[in-house]
């Protein structure tokens, strides 16, 4: 099998919205989500450098906000355009301590910094739309941030090691104005001085990474970096339409829908209801050829209704069913016309990458995956999305359409547990709740705090499964299911603060009318029908 070794992101879309605060009320369930032990935070970026060229003076700082020393041997460094690297020495962070992670270990030729960790190209830092995180080495994202542009020859800095600092141009950083090394603006390696916004150089937006080029919608790479949104509330909804698949990501005014259900005047409706007419839709990704997954979103293509798609994701495969061949041809319309940009979920950044990243305005990030190109099947073919919150220790999804027992060894194989990690805070079920689509492994690798799935109330299937519904209870994950609970809404809220789901009816943990046992979990998909 196909081991992929390397992730490289390399799209970045502007792709909601504000809801309100936690409590704990009926049909609601509060959580901290996957929260790191060891507290480091990015705490400084200079990613334009001017006094040295870049591959010698870019850096970041990491701030130590334990009252312990803390190890980094074995931390991840990686960004949105590179594999990142792995710290294979010991570099002790002292209490409250900082240390400067950059290209260039020499200080002379690097512009004057004291580097305790090089990374040579391995990580580089875009002049444009780029982002940065550390990983414990677990696999737990510990500290993350993002920039939409540079300020040449200066760096950002984060004010406070406890402010809401997702967000490199945000209210939370400020602009150094103190010189160092060579002339660079700064301060490596020890704390912001006190220096508020008066002084601030102009982003340079024009500039663009080392070897990227500017895009349209319709081309390979990176769309344009669009302004971040100051309001980085996430909510996530799986709709309620029947026996299928529709969500709706919303994130700083960006919007993502992922799959449309099997019938167009429900999923239609609820275009309506949530104010998506006439609206523009970020992405739109079809996990697979069902359906339950793709015949709704053709009111995506009404006329009437408006609505602008900027990128939309699906495997081409061929499939003979007339419904499909109709809704791909509304989208090579569109995409002909520049409408929109068309990609392959096995290419889905057009490069020959296998994961290509979406950012959203508020600061959120979905990794789209490439799905076992031998799958056997639609469903072994599902396009895998993980969803990471503004603060990516707060809040992850991990969402993988109807991929069964064998796309999800594929997975676990090819190293999506390591880069970008499979472990997340909720896991939306795959296959409907079926026990092919969930296995204690799949709980092994994702550990997630709660399992959503979306299906019918009446269905042929057996869904959901009971071998699925007593795993969960063994493991005490709760769960929550679109045919009991209607749409399922998650809020991430902008000040941190835990996630919360609310549903339209009941609680946590119900059983319904069509629950059975299935005869075989996890069997060849070859040997029996979807």
């Amino acid at each position: 099998m196909h081991h992929i070794r390397r992730l490289t992101h390399c799209l970045v879309a502007a792709i909601a919205v504000a809801v309100a605060a936690c409590d704990r009320g009926r049909g609601s369930i509060a959580s901290g989500g996957s929260v790191a032990t060891d507290r480091i935070v990015i705490s400084e970026v200079l990613a334009n450098p001017r006094a040295v060229p870049d591959e010698r003076g870019e850096w970041l700082e990491l701030h130590n906000l334990e009252a312990r020393p803390i190890d980094l041997r074995g931390w991840t460094i990686a960004s949105a355009h590179d594999r990142g690297v792995v710290i294979e020495r010991s570099v002790e962070v002292a209490p409250g301590g900082f240390v400067i992670v950059g290209r260039d270990a020499d200080r002379v030729a690097n512009g004057g910094v004291d580097v305790a960790v090089a990374v040579g190209s391995a990580v580089t830092l875009g002049n444009a739309a780029d982002w940065v995180e550390i990983r414990a080495p677990d696999g737990t994202t510990v500290d993350s941030v993002a920039w939409t542009s540079t300020i040449a020859g200066a760096s950002r800095a984060l004010e406070t090691g406890t402010s809401r600092h997702s967000d490199v141009l945000g209210p939370s950083w400020i602009t150094s104005t103190t010189p160092f090394g060579r002339g660079d603006l700064g301060t490596p390696g020890r704390a912001t001085d006190d220096v508020r916004h008066g002084a601030e150089a102009e982003p340079d937006s024009a500039a663009t990474p080392p070897g990227s080029e500017r895009s349209t919608a319709s081309s390979r790479g990176s769309p344009p970096a669009e302004a971040p949104s100051r309001d980085s509330t996430l909510i996530v909804r799986l709709l309620d339409v029947g026996q299928g698949d529709a969500i709706l990501i919303e994130n700083g005014g960006s919007r993502v829908l992922i799959d449309g259900g099997p019938e167009p005047s429900r999923y239609g409706r609820l275009l309506d209801s949530l104010g998506l007419t006439k609206a523009t839709v970020d992405a739109v990704i079809l996990t697979h050829q069902h359906f339950d997954h793709y015949a709704g979103m053709r009111e995506l293509f009404r006329a009437r209704r408006h609505i602008g798609i900027r990128y939309l994701f699906e495997n081409r495969d061929p499939y003979s069913a007339t419904t499909l061949a109709r809704l791909r041809d509304s989208i090579v319309a569109r995409a002909r016309r520049g409408e929109l940009a068309y990609r392959d979920t096995d290419d889905p950044c057009g490069n020959g990458a296998p994961s290509c990243t979406i950012a959203l305005r508020g600061g959120a990030r979905l990794h789209i995956l490439r799905p076992d190109p031998a799958g056997y099947g639609p469903n072994n073919r599902s396009a895998a999305v993980k969803l990471v919150g503004p603060d990516s220790a707060q809040f992850s999804m991990w969402l993988a359409g109807d991929a069964e027992q064998q796309e999800i060894a594929w997975f676990d194989a090819t190293d999506y547990d390591r880069v970008p990690g499979m472990r997340a805070t909720l896991l939306k079920g795959d296959h409907h709740g079926s026990c092919d689509g969930i296995s204690p492994r799949y709980l092994d690798l994702v550990r997630p705090d709660v399992a959503l799935f979306s299906l019918a109330a009446v269905n042929d299937y057996g869904y959901m499964h009971t071998q699925t519904l007593d795993l969960l209870e063994r493991r005490r994950i709760p769960w929550y299911r679109t045919d009991q609970n209607g749409t399922i809404t998650i809020t991430v809220p902008a000040d941190h603060s835990k996630y919360r789901i609310t549903v339209e009816r009941g609680g946590p943990n119900l059983r319904g009318p069509s629950d059975r046992a299935a005869r075989s979990c996890g069997a060849d998909p070859r040997d029996r029908r979807r």
